[in-house]
């Protein structure tokens, strides 16, 4: 870790008009991907889902009102029970006002409390896979940052390298005034001018391109000087340190709890072949009074409910069947996680050995432009030769910012595959 907070640390002391250091990128990502904001709003969704759940086992209170107007009145004379002259008695009147309010609280449901516990889980699931939404958009921003860092510097060896043609061209020319070259050297040498003009072209495309997509990713708009950031080529630590335990890797850590979530509710829908046991207390309040004398009364209900067909123990198949179905994913999710971490650390291992033997090959490479320019000047050497050994010293310099930028990056992705992030660094020593 020490070399990748090495690199971000040169990044940080650059002037102010130099590319941004790589955190600024990785926190402008946090809150712009529109990933990441996808993450955050499933999580939303699956805690508010996990809370709607809960409510549904909970006490719940309804109240009711309600007007009636009825196009008869009914009303019988009745005697009053102590006796006497029969009086008037209104069973249906022509306007009845009522109100009531009900408390339903379930007592006994096995299956709508296993469904909380799956509804929760799932939630949190939810929660660990937004933590591997970022990470994944970490490496994607790592990526394209050093690639950008690439481009950049490649654009300043095409520009050198450009220079160094028209030079060869002047001399070319001057030579040939001089009658000690013929014509031909100096159509090589504008061919070659020529040809450095459009690598500049395609690397700035280059430039602009990687931009672009590093700005979509992380709302920032890179600035586009280049940075001379260079690798110390140390090895990394042993494999094993980077083995993180499962909970410590947010894709694997997701997919555990998205196989634990399947099972409880494999677990709820064979409760619902269990009975549910309910209570309610309606209190009824009415401008009537009718028959019985009292215009208030409540009433209590204590419900045993069970029912069974055939889509019960089809819900069960089905649920037994994702669940086995979310076993699978956490096991595929566990082989690509420690293939990803294998992966990453042999490639950061690899691109040191060819980092090393980039910058032998650049050095050599432009030493021997030089001595064949010196050559060439002189009449000592012929312009094939100088032509050849230019192009070699830029395909070398160019194979060396791409080796040194595939390292850094490679570091990068090393730790994001191991569960870490980038804006949290955690520090190991290297060997």
């Amino acid at each position: 870790m020490k070399l990748l907070l090495t690199a971000v640390g040169l990044l940080a002391a650059t002037p102010a008009n130099a590319l941004q250091p790589l955190d600024e990128f990785l926190r402008g990502a946090r809150t712009y991907s529109v990933d990441n904001a996808q993450a955050r709003a499933t999580r939303r969704q699956f805690d508010a889902s996990a809370d709607a759940t809960l409510g549904r086992a909970l006490p719940g209170l309804s109240i009711r009102g309600e007007y009636i107007r009825n196009q008869y009145e009914s009303v019988v004379s009745l005697p009053p029970p102590s006796g006497g002259a029969p009086t008037p008695s209104t069973l249906t009147p022509y306007n009845q006002l009522g109100a009531s309010a009900t408390l339903d609280v379930p007592l006994l449901d096995l299956g709508r409390f296993a469904r909380i516990s799956a509804a929760r889980t799932q939630a949190h699931a939810s929660s660990i896979d937004e933590a591997a939404t970022d990470l994944r958009v970490q490496s994607l921003v790592s990526q394209n940052y050093y690639q950008l860092l690439a481009n950049l510097a490649l654009v300043d060896s095409s520009r050198r390298a450009l220079e160094v043609a028209a030079a060869s061209l002047r001399i070319a020319e001057a030579r040939r005034d001089a009658g000690t070259a013929p014509l031909l050297d100096v159509d090589r040498a504008r061919a070659e001018v020529e040809r450095n003009v459009q690598l500049v072209a395609g690397a700035e495309l280059q430039v602009s391109l990687v931009a672009r997509a590093l700005d979509s990713l992380t709302g920032i708009a890179p600035v586009l000087e280049a940075v001379t950031l260079a690798d110390d080529l140390q090895e990394e630590p042993a494999l094993e340190e980077f083995q993180a335990p499962d909970d410590r890797i947010p894709s694997v850590a997701a997919a555990i709890q998205g196989r634990v979530a399947a099972e409880r509710q494999t677990t709820a829908e064979r409760l619902a072949l269990v009975p549910s046991l309910n209570a309610s207390v309606t209190e009824r309040v009415t401008n009537f009074e009718g028959l019985g004398g009292r215009d208030n009364y409540w009433q209590a209900v204590l419900g045993l409910g069970w029912s069974f067909d055939l889509t019960t123990l089809a819900n069960i198949r089905v649920q037994s069947a994702s669940a086995e179905g979310a076993r699978v994913r956490e096991k595929r999710a566990r082989l690509v996680a420690r293939d990803d971490i294998h992966r990453a650390w042999m490639t950061v291992r690899t691109n040191i050995a060819r980092s090393k033997s980039a910058r032998v090959q650049a050095t050599v490479s432009a030493r021997a432009a030089q001595l064949a320019l010196s050559r060439y000047e002189v009449g000592e050497g012929t312009q094939l030769d100088l032509l050849q050994a230019q192009r070699e010293a830029f395909n070398a310099d160019a194979a060396r910012i791409q080796a040194d930028a595939d390292l850094l990056n490679s570091r990068a992705q090393l730790r994001v595959a191991s569960g870490e992030s980038l804006l949290q660094p955690v520090a190991r020593a290297a060997r």
